[in-house]
């Protein structure tokens, strides 16, 4: 569109060459104010996706009664896994301990988040992938952590059936015992507990049965990956930092995939 503004305008007060002057003038233009402008809506999705996570997770962590030394740890090991600088690190404290001690509207940040990431379905999952992770940090996720995390999927306007296939794909009860429940009050809802010394189940991180056929095994697997891959993901907003925790759970993904080969002789 620059280019065909450019070149009318141009040809209008310089014909030939003015048109070819013009063409490059508005696609020059048309460059710097889309790039300004991409550049910092990625970083308002950057910021807002920051701010959301360490909130909710100071929330999280708090709202069953107390902070469990497990919670504590699974969110430290967040921050180191980041690599994040002196400042940033003891502004992911804070924010952590603001959630924690209800000093701040989390609701009103996971809303904004969730505008800023709209568009990205993967970015919202992966953000509610590491509020689980906080989550299970002691084996099992609270009536009260499972309450949250599905309002935050409302405030972000994420599909709330996805989290219960994911939590379902990370070994916790059935999706059916979270829509059963879901609805209800906290009192009626279960905790749902994960068995960490089970073996690891590709198939269950895949989403998949035993019984599916390669064409099936090989869509989720290539679904989840597009899902899970770091660059992907700090293009559409995450923030760089993260990219090593992205790269994690990019290569349990790949490994679920090559065991299941291995098992089917594929």
């Amino acid at each position: 569109m620059g280019i065909i503004i450019g070149g009318i305008l141009g040809f209008k007060f310089g014909n030939l060459p003015g048109m070819v002057f013009g063409a490059w003038l508005g696609h020059w233009l048309q460059q710097q104010l889309t790039g300004k402008s991409s550049v910092s809506h990625k970083q308002e999705i950057q910021e807002s996706f920051f701010n959301a996570l360490f909130l909710t997770m100071g929330k999280l962590a708090k709202i069953d009664g107390q902070v469990s030394p497990s919670e504590i740890e699974r969110t430290e090991g967040i921050i180191r896994h980041m690599n994040l600088n002196h400042d940033m690190r003891q502004r992911a404290i804070k924010l952590f301990n603001q959630g924690k001690d209800g000093l701040h509207d989390v609701d009103a940040a996971l809303q904004l988040f969730g505008q800023f990431a709209r568009r990205s379905l993967s970015l919202k999952q992966f953000f509610l992938e590491m509020l689980v992770d906080v989550a299970e940090a002691d084996g099992s996720i609270s009536a009260e952590e499972q309450a949250l995390i599905e309002r935050a999927c409302q405030l972000i306007g994420y599909p709330v059936q996805l989290l219960y296939a994911m939590m379902k794909m990370r070994g916790f009860a059935s999706a059916d015992g979270y829509q059963q429940q879901h609805g209800g009050n906290h009192h009626q809802r279960r905790r749902q507990t994960v068995n960490r010394d089970a073996p690891f189940n590709p198939y269950q991180v895949l989403g998949v049965e035993q019984s599916d056929n390669k064409a099936t095994i090989r869509k989720a697997y290539k679904r989840l990956m597009s899902q899970h891959h770091p660059d992907k993901l700090v293009s559409k907003g995450l923030p760089p930092e993260m990219m090593k925790v992205a790269e994690e759970k990019a290569k349990q993904v790949q490994l679920a995939w090559e065991k299941v080969k291995d098992l089917k002789g594929w």
